[in-house]
């Protein structure tokens, strides 16, 4: 990444955006947490019981947030910090985000610094933004009767295809697109690099890597793993750690291979 464009995506602006967010978004919770309390107590609920409810609802927001934070720092050396600050932070999920940064990026080389410039800058920003609206105006406008159409499909006990092969179809069609894109890079292929000295993109040819595989299987059977414990050993604390814990192993892994001069 240049330094030109390193400026833009690290620009003050955008820090200025990320921060009036945050701050946003921290005293509409804390009105809603006074809202809440305010109510239990004129439900004549103990104060022992809200803080524990407090101090539970504290530990299941903060948990999942360590994938979210793994997640900005992935993002950050390529589109800086303050554009996956804004979208990780509020609506949207790692995966989604990290998919959509990478289809927007996919026609100029893929979602590398090397080949960052400020017109792909724009076109991933738009797609991060502009591809999760739509998920909060169905919501708003639409979500009671979706709600209810899908209660009614899947109350019925007879509709197999509703209940098991639908949901499950889904759940691993997005599997396979994702472990289909680590798999991917067992082939060469030609992409688009920027090249700092023309100042333009260039035709590059990737060379065949195994550690994208590597990465997956580890985090794979990491969550085995922490899902074994989590069952039989009936470790239930690791439910809001393991997702974190498996992208850990693996950005672990994927270092150390690094380290070893496996790329």
């Amino acid at each position: 990444m240049s330094e030109a464009v390193s400026k833009i995506v690290n620009s003050w602006w955008l820090y200025a955006i990320a921060i009036f967010v945050t701050i946003f978004i921290i005293v509409g919770t804390s009105y809603f947490l006074y809202r809440a309390w305010k109510r239990g107590r004129e439900l004549d609920m103990e104060k022992e019981t809200l803080k524990k409810v407090v101090v539970s609802s504290l530990t299941f927001s903060i948990a999942p947030s360590i994938g979210i934070f793994i997640g900005v720092i992935t993002l950050s050396g390529v589109i800086g910090i303050p554009l996956p600050w804004i979208r990780l932070s509020i609506i949207g999920a790692l995966h989604y985000e990290l998919m959509a940064a990478s289809a927007a990026a996919s026609s100029q080389g893929g979602l590398v610094a090397s080949g960052m410039d400020a017109e792909l800058f724009v076109t991933i920003a738009w797609v991060m933004t502009i591809g999760i609206i739509w998920g909060c105006l169905i919501c708003l406008f639409l979500f009671k009767k979706y709600q209810k159409r899908v209660s009614k499909a899947t109350a019925k006990k007879e509709n197999k295809w509703m209940n098991k092969i639908l949901f499950t179809a889904v759940f691993i069609g997005i599997v396979s697109a994702f472990s289909g894109q680590a798999f991917s890079w067992l082939i060469p292929f030609t992409k688009k690099v920027f090249d700092e000295t023309t100042g333009t993109r260039i035709d590059a040819l990737t060379k065949s890597t195994y550690v994208p595989i590597v990465v997956l299987f580890v985090s794979f059977f990491s969550m085995m793993f922490f899902d074994y414990l989590i069952k039989k050993k009936k470790q239930k604390w690791l439910e809001n750690f393991s997702l974190a814990f498996s992208m850990l192993l693996g950005m672990i892994t994927a270092l150390l291979l690094g380290l070893g001069g496996i790329y």
